[in-house]
């Protein structure tokens, strides 16, 4: 069966789209992507929105965290009609939907492939998986691991390029004339934006913008700790950008950083840092000569000093240095980043992903279909 014939249904209950969070991206360049050849239908969130989505759900967020997972889960009976009239082919379950996908595959016949993403996951939904999908197969316990199928992210490499026009951006955040390194993400402690602000307090170069793009329940020290550092630094904290501004905030950007500290993840501390960063794809697609931390699923994506540069999680003064470095030979952090670059174009694009997923879902209809 040829992906142009295959009507696939995704479930992401828990996903605005659009949205800011990195969740909304995978989620819609994921549905771009299988748009262009699929027929595709999003249950998403409600107050979701875009062609082929519908909104589920009892509110689109409700504390506490538990409750609020288990009520985006309910699924009208408007939406189910939907979804019967839709007659999807193959059913595609993202993490954190609780076995919608796996029920909404029972209520229509068609078979489902689930995504796990951490150790929060629906037993229902694999165990009705014909296969289940992950950057890291360890995460999928081990009675289920003969489904599982091994991904990788990516970037909109159309979206996230060195050409984009930062003049809007540069105004807007006053960037002419300084240095600019940026983090963009959640502001939790595993994120480590106190470990980039010790490193950028040591900076006594060139003026220098430090963008802070986000937000979350560590903002608030985060400013503080921030107002106590001196010298030629400016932070500024953007909050939440629209994920339409992030190309030209990157190609805006002399360094990019993405900090975590995987100690301080619970799963990643057990088990080693196990997810799949999609701001390191977008940093080098747009050519950002780009540094994090030395992490096993990092380094299996891309090599140090070849690609991007990766320091020890939370050591702050390694950090100094790599960005000082960047920042004080910026013909050899581009060429760097130009490399990285092309690793991504060639093998870590939303496209790319998505074929790999439409040749997935053809195996398991075809089997499907022959049983």
């Amino acid at each position: 069966m040829t992906g142009s014939s295959l009507r696939v249904l995704v479930v992401a209950t828990n996903i605005d789209v659009p949205g800011t969070h990195g969740g909304s991206t995978h989620v819609g360049e994921l549905m771009a992507a299988l748009s262009e050849s699929a027929q595709t239908m999003l249950l998403a969130r409600r107050g979701s929105h875009g062609p082929g989505v519908h909104g589920v759900g009892l509110w689109p967020r409700t504390p506490p965290f538990g409750l609020r997972h288990a009520l985006s889960t309910v699924v009208s009976a408007r939406s189910l009609a939907a979804v019967r009239r839709f007659a999807p082919q193959v059913i595609y379950e993202r993490a954190s939907s609780y076995g919608t996908g796996a029920l909404l595959g029972l209520a229509t016949g068609a078979p489902s492939v689930c995504m796990v993403l951490d150790e929060h996951h629906s037993p229902l939904s694999l165990h009705y998986a014909s296969r289940i999908i992950a950057t890291d197969t360890t995460l999928v316990p081990a009675r289920y691991r003969h489904k599982a199928v091994q991904v990788s992210w990516g970037a909109n490499v159309e979206r996230f390029r060195p050409d984009v026009d930062t003049s809007a951006v540069r105004r807007r955040f006053a960037l002419d004339g300084r240095r600019v390194v940026t983090y963009a993400g959640s502001f939790r402690n595993w994120h480590g934006v106190d470990v980039l602000l010790d490193a950028v307090a040591r900076h006594r170069g060139a003026p220098l913008t430090v963008l802070l793009v986000g937000d979350g329940p560590e903002r608030a020290a985060l400013q503080a700790r921030a107002a106590t550092i001196g010298g030629d630094v400016k932070l500024l904290f953007t909050g939440a950008q629209p994920y339409d501004d992030m190309p030209a905030i990157l190609a805006a950007s002399d360094v990019f950083v993405a900090p975590f500290v995987p100690e301080r993840h619970p799963l990643s501390a057990r088990r080693g840092f196990v997810l799949d960063p999609l701001k390191l794809f977008e940093s080098l697609a747009a050519e950002v000569p780009t540094i994090s931390v030395r992490a096993r699923n990092i380094e299996a994506l891309f090599t140090d000093g070849e690609h991007l540069s990766l320091t020890p999680s939370g050591d702050a003064a390694a950090l100094a240095a790599a960005i000082d470095r960047m920042l004080d030979t910026p013909e050899v952090a581009r060429a760097m980043a130009r490399r990285g670059a092309e690793k991504v174009r060639r093998e870590h694009t939303w496209r790319a992903h998505a074929q790999h997923l439409l040749r997935l879902f053809a195996e398991v209809r075809s089997a499907s279909a022959a049983a």
